[in-house]
């Protein structure tokens, strides 16, 4: 049986440990790993109200993260798209201080208070959660295979993400089935990653012709790397097996 107060616990502490040395770059990506990782935990532990709170932290992590790594792109290729996107970095700075405010006023306090009187959470429900997420991973890779584009691979991304958490933290009540899919999500989830990164810069490069023709060269190789990944987990029925392994 999962043991919530430990759950959440860690979680918290996951956060805590990457906030003084906020805005930097490697502190904002660790707190927003974090951050979904504690959502996980919440979806676990049927602590649903708590998870648009949360959300909102780890939407202002994203919108700084995001803005950081193409600053780093730009940096040596287009110094006006750098200075562009480090003047929105600086209004997203502040939109994240005011909701590390709200996170220490009123979401810390509810989840420190949900720590008094966790729930009690059955393998049973766990697994019917699992299994859930599960289908919907194997129907986001499906479809994006069947039809590739930016918004396909975006979703499987997310549920990559989402499934990968939620067996972390749930692979001693099920083993073999996190062994399975903790080996395999790394690859993919990291292409998926790599291809939403270029498709969310290619827009900004409307303008930069010689950019843009490198940068869609680059999407074309990638997007062969993100299909043979999901191929493979096709061919190996990687999520039903994961399923089964379940009950």
């Amino acid at each position: 049986m999962l043991k919530p107060t430990r759950i959440l616990a860690a979680r918290l502490r996951d956060i805590e440990r990457a906030e003084p040395r906020i805005p930097a770059a490697n502190p904002v990506h660790d707190m927003r790993v974090a951050s979904r990782r504690l959502r996980a935990a919440l979806r676990l532990l049927r602590l649903d109200e708590l998870d648009p709170p949360v959300k909102k932290l780890q939407d202002a992590l994203g919108n700084v993260r995001d803005l950081q790594l193409q600053i780093a792109w730009f940096e040596g290729r287009d110094a006006a798209l750098k200075r562009r996107h480090e003047a929105l970095l600086s209004k997203a700075e502040r939109a994240l201080r005011l909701a590390l405010r709200e996170w220490h006023e009123n979401t810390l306090p509810r989840l420190l208070k949900a720590l008094e009187k966790p729930p009690n959470v059955s393998a049973r429900r766990t697994g019917k959660i699992l299994r859930k997420r599960l289908r919907r991973l194997e129907q986001r890779l499906g479809v994006a295979l069947e039809r590739p584009s930016p918004i396909a691979f975006h979703r499987a991304r997310i549920s990559v993400k989402q499934v990968r958490y939620l067996f972390e933290l749930s692979r001693r009540e099920f083993p073999k089935a996190a062994k399975l899919l903790l080996a395999e999500f790394p690859p993919l989830q990291y292409a998926l990653g790599e291809i939403h990164d270029l498709d969310a810069r290619l827009p900004l490069l409307r303008r930069k012709p010689h950019l843009l023709r490198e940068q869609k060269e680059d999407r074309a190789r990638l997007e062969k790397i993100v299909i043979a990944q999901m191929e493979h987990w096709d061919d190996l029925r990687i999520s039903p097996r994961a399923r089964h392994m379940i009950g």
